[in-house]
């Protein structure tokens, strides 16, 4: 009977010993094991660039139109026409022009008999008032009077100069050597003095002009790379000119003009030109990492930077300035949940790699 019970107390207490062996030790327990994670190699980024559309324009653009109303008689350029200055672009109906000078030169000749007539008073009344037949008072009037009619005589000669000016307004010159980018009148329109009616990109090197955002604003004299649209040449340089301080009212955009070189300083007028205009950061400033391992908890982004020795993880805060997409097939992000770390938290790399390669536990 004895025998019986330790037996059986044998049998009891060989289930307690074997779970007692087989039980692991605390620090191979998988619910508390750092995640594996990928390893990824600060490098330095290259320099990025963001590539624009703009249009090849002049960099003086002069709106023409006539000095003096008419109707237009004949337009002698079309668009894209090249035009020498002093040539004859559009030319208006001079015969209400012609009229207008003959009417001032009449009334300049009128002016002058009324003139001459009041001088010849002047001299007459002088030798009256000097014998007393007239009083000095009546002798002023008449002074008066031929003064007066030798500023009329003035005026009427001022006013017949400007309409034989006018005669010569009837024909618009060409005011410099350019090239005609659009035309606004036709012959039979009458138009307004001062009205727009041809537009003359002046000879000279090209300009591309684009439309910047807010968010960037390049430094003047700042170079960019220039690609006419559907050319297989090399880019070009280009040089930044200009870049305006006032955004556009609708677009919010704010206009440059960079200077073409090369190739595409004779390029076409309102050709597409491709400018990629690079980082302002300087060399050594911007750092390239993998997006999967870029974390905002909230309060911004940042990544966990693991220490060798010991192996720990301390949060990082950055800032970031573009994306690149450069994911090939086969590419493995990180799979860890980065919530779980912690600053200062253990962990363990068995194999050291770049972006593409080595694990770590964190």
């Amino acid at each position: 009977m004895l025998r019986l019970n330790a037996v059986h107390l044998a049998v009891c207490l060989l289930p307690l010993a074997l779970a007692g062996c087989g039980e692991p030790a605390d620090h191979d327990d998988p619910r508390i094991r750092p995640p594996l994670v990928r390893v990824a190699t600060v490098e330095r980024a290259e320099a990025g660039s963001r590539a624009f559309t703009g249009v090849v324009v002049a960099r003086t653009q002069s709106d023409l139109g006539f000095r003096v109303a008419g109707k237009v008689l004949e337009r002698r350029v079309e668009t894209g026409q090249s035009a020498k200055r002093g040539q004859l672009l559009l030319r208006l109906d001079p015969a209400d022009l012609a009229l207008q000078a003959q009417s001032q030169q009449r009334a300049v000749d009128a002016a002058r008999a009324r003139a001459k007539k009041a001088a010849n008073d002047l001299a007459r009344y002088r030798g009256l008032v000097a014998s007393g037949a007239i009083s000095a008072a009546e002798f002023d009037q008449i002074n008066a009077a031929a003064e007066a009619a030798r500023a009329d005589l003035s005026a009427a000669q001022a006013q017949a100069n400007v309409a034989q000016n006018a005669t010569g307004y009837a024909g618009l010159l060409a005011d410099a050597d350019g090239v005609v980018v659009e035309t606004l009148a036709e012959p039979g329109q009458v138009v307004s003095a001062g009205q727009v009616v041809i537009r003359l990109a002046r000879a000279g090197q090209r300009e591309a002009r684009v439309q910047l955002p807010e968010t960037l604003r390049p430094a003047v004299g700042s170079e960019a790379l220039a690609t006419r649209y559907g050319s297989e040449s090399q880019p070009v340089t280009a040089t930044l000119r200009l870049l305006s301080d006032a955004a556009d009212a609708t677009t919010r955009t704010f206009e440059a003009r960079y200077v073409l070189n090369g190739a595409l300083a004779n390029a076409p007028l309102g050709s597409t030109v491709t400018l990629r205009i690079g980082n302002d950061q300087a060399p050594g400033q911007v750092l390239a990492v993998p997006l999967a391992s870029v974390y905002d908890p909230g309060n911004g982004p940042g990544v966990w930077r693991i220490a060798s020795r010991p192996a720990t993880v301390s949060w990082q805060p950055v800032t970031v300035l573009g994306l690149d997409d450069e994911n090939r097939a086969g590419d493995r992000p990180a799979e860890a949940r980065r919530a779980d770390r912690r600053p200062g938290r253990p962990s363990s790399a068995p194999g050291r790699g770049g972006a593409s390669g080595g694990t770590t536990r964190a």
